[in-house]
C-alpha cells in the first residue's frame, strides 16, 4: 500500500506530547504564548479523552453498561463533567468491536477491583501528569517563565495547570482541582468526541486484536538505562568470544557488545566494512547518532565513539584488589562495579563525555 492510502492513525492513539513538539516546530516564529496556550488546550482536550477511553476498558461489562444506560447522566448537558463525557465515550465505543476483544477481561482483571469517583479523579490526573511535564519545561524554555516549585505530591497537577494556563483564575486558588476544570472546548465536545472514538472503532473492524493494546497506554516513562551486565565478567567472555557475527557468520577477532541495544560486533572487522566505514563506527551511528559505547570482550575495557573520534573509557570489570585487567593478561576474575557503571550511564545520559574525557584520537572510521 502507498503512503497516501495508508489510513490515518486514530487520534485516541497518538500521543500527544508529540504533537505538541510537531505543532509548535509547525508553528511560524516567533511563537506567541497565546498561541502556545490555546494549543496547550486543545491538545489537553485530547489527552483527557484518551484518558476516559482508556480508563472505560479496564472496566467490567457491568460497569461499563451501569454508566452507558445511566439516565441521571443523559439529562445533564455539560462538558466539563467527567461522569458524562465517560458515558457518552462508552456509547460511542460501544458501537463497534473495542470491548468485544478477548484482551478486555485481561486488562480488567489487571485493574483496580472497585472504582469510586476519587480513584477514577486519581487514574485520569495521573494519566495527564506526563504531559503537563513535558510542557512545562517546553513553557519555561520557549518563554522563560519561572518553573513553578511544588511541595507536595498531590499539589502538582493543580499547579501545572495554572502555569500553563488551563486553570482560569478563580479556580487557581482552590484546594483541589478536578481535571475536568481545565477543559475547554472550541465546540460541542460531544461531536468531536463521537468523531474521535468513530475513528478507534473503524480500525477495530480490521484490527480487533490489537486495537485494545492501543488503546490501553502507559504513560509512564523512565530514565535511559544501559544493558544490566552480569556480575561476573567470565559469563560475558565465555559467551561472546566465540560467538559468530550475524553479518559475516565469522568468529570475530575482537568482538565488541554495544551497551546501549546488546548488539555484536566486530571491532576493525574488514568482513562487515560498508563503504569504507567498520562496523563499530556505522553501528554508533545507527544506534546512537554518532555516539556508542561498545564493551570489547576480549580486553574487558570500554571505548565511546563520539563523531569521528573515540577514546578508552576503562573499565567497569575490576578485582578483587580494584584494578583493571585491560586485555586480560593477569588472567584475574572480574567482578562489576557498580560505581564506575553508573558513572559512565550518567554520562552517557548526560552528554557529557566530550567534557570528561580528555584523551580523544581519530578513529578514521576503522573500528
Amino acid at each position: 500500500i502507498c503512503d497516501d492510502e495508508k489510513p490515518e492513525v486514530p487520534l485516541l492513539y497518538r500521543d500527544v506530547s508529540s504533537l505538541l513538539l510537531i505543532l509548535v516546530l509547525s508553528m511560524p516564529q516567533e511563537l506567541h504564548k497565546d498561541h502556545f496556550t490555546c494549543i496547550v488546550k486543545v491538545l489537553y482536550n485530547l489527552l483527557y479523552t484518551q484518558a476516559i477511553a482508556t480508563l472505560s476498558v479496564k472496566f467490567s461489562k457491568e460497569e461499563r453498561a451501569a454508566w452507558k444506560n445511566s439516565r441521571k447522566l443523559k439529562t445533564m448537558c455539560t462538558d466539563k463533567s467527567w461522569e458524562v463525557l465517560l458515558s457518552h465515550i462508552i456509547c460511542e465505543l460501544s458501537k463497534g468491536k473495542l470491548y468485544c476483544t478477548g484482551d478486555t477481561d485481561q486488562v480488567t482483571m489487571l485493574s483496580t477491583s472497585a472504582w469510586s469517583p476519587q480513584s477514577i479523579e486519581y487514574s485520569i490526573q495521573q494519566f495527564c501528569l506526563p504531559f503537563l511535564r513535558t510542557t512545562s519545561l517546553l513553557q519555561h524554555h520557549l518563554f522563560g517563565d519561572d518553573l513553578p516549585s511544588c511541595q507536595r505530591t498531590e499539589e502538582e497537577f493543580g499547579m501545572l495547570a495554572s502555569y500553563l494556563g488551563l486553570l482560569s483564575p478563580s479556580l487557581q486558588s482552590s484546594d483541589e482541582v478536578n481535571s475536568s476544570s481545565c477543559l475547554e472546548w472550541p465546540i460541542a465536545a460531544p461531536g468531536i468526541i463521537s468523531q474521535w472514538c468513530l475513528e478507534v472503532t473503524t480500525s477495530a473492524e480490521s484490527h480487533s486484536e490489537q486495537v485494545m493494546n492501543l488503546l490501553v497506554q502507559d504513560p509512564q516513562w523512565s530514565v535511559p538505562c544501559l544493558l544490566q551486565l552480569p556480575e561476573n565478567y567470565n559469563t560475558i567472555f565465555q559467551y561472546y568470544h566465540r560467538k559468530a557475527c550475524v553479518h559475516c557468520s565469522k568468529v570475530p577477532k575482537d568482538p565488541a557488545l554495544c551497551l546501549v541495544c546488546g548488539t555484536f560486533v566486530c571491532l576493525k572487522g574488514q568482513c562487515c566494512k560498508q563503504q569504507s566505514y567498520c562496523e563499530c563506527v556505522l553501528h554508533s551511528q545507527n544506534c546512537g547518532a554518532g555516539t556508542g559505547i561498545f564493551l570489547l570482550i576480549n580486553a574487558s575495557v570500554i571505548i565511546v565513539i563520539r563523531g569521528h573520534r573515540f577514546c578508552l573509557w576503562g573499565s567497569v570489570y575490576l578485582d578483587t584488589h580494584g584494578e583493571e585487567d585491560r586485555d586480560l593478561r593477569r588472567g584475574k576474575p572480574l567482578y562489576l562495579c557498580n560505581e564506575r557503571y553508573k558513572v559512565l550511564e550518567q554520562q552517557w545520559v548526560t552528554h557529557t563525555f566530550d567534557h570528561i574525557n580528555k584523551r580523544w584520537g581519530p578513529h578514521y572510521n576503522g573500528l
